[in-house]
């Protein structure tokens, strides 16, 4: 069946499960900000050395965004994103996990190698899996899915981190993702390049 002549339910799962993936990287994105008072104390270092760690993710990200086009291209779409978010929330499970602040450095690249396969694998499945008629809705329930992703990490982290600590919110923002890459295993058998 070509994404012309998609039906509704297997569009809406396309934009859903693309969807989720795609507020998990904007969640990602702002995991630890929010969680900066309790690291700062709890690792004894400046807000400098804390906002290094946003630096590598987002320097990361942006620096590998142009090979994880080359490599959707290359490898597809879906198995490409499920790495990247497979990365994305086994780094930051691991946030919570270490007990040094330079341990976060490493993991604050990867976690931005993660981040970076989401636009281009994103918008390839979409483009390729979206009926036609439906692509302008696909595109604007991707972007809406990002907003909601940045708009959730403040209030969901603070939250968790207030109700137990920021370990145990951190943790599961990681469980999180695994559960989307879950989803996409169980769900999303079409949304492969084969199709």
């Amino acid at each position: 069946m070509t994404a012309a002549a998609a039906p509704l339910g297997r569009d809406l799962k396309v934009m859903g499960l693309v969807g989720a993936a795609h507020w998990a990287s904007h969640f990602y994105q702002l995991v630890l900000p929010p969680l900066f008072l309790f690291l700062k104390d709890e690792f004894g270092v400046s807000f400098a050395a804390l906002g290094l760690l946003t630096t590598l993710l987002y320097g990361s990200s942006g620096l590998a965004q142009t090979v994880a086009g080359f490599a959707v291209d290359r490898f597809g779409a879906r198995r490409v994103l499920l790495s990247g978010l497979t990365l994305a929330a086994v780094s930051t499970l691991a946030f919570g996990l270490v007990e040094a602040y330079w341990l976060l450095l490493p993991l604050s690249v990867l976690a931005g190698l993660g981040n970076s396969v989401f636009h281009p694998a994103d918008l390839a499945i979409l483009t390729s899996k979206v009926s036609e008629g439906r692509l302008g809705r696909g595109y604007a329930s991707h972007a809406l899915c990002g907003n909601l992703g940045w708009a959730a990490a403040p209030l969901l982290m603070l939250g968790l981190a207030q109700l137990w600590d920021w370990r145990v919110a951190v943790i599961c923002a990681g469980l999180m993702g695994l559960v989307i890459v879950a989803a996409f295993l169980i769900w999303g058998a079409d949304l492969a390049d084969d199709m």
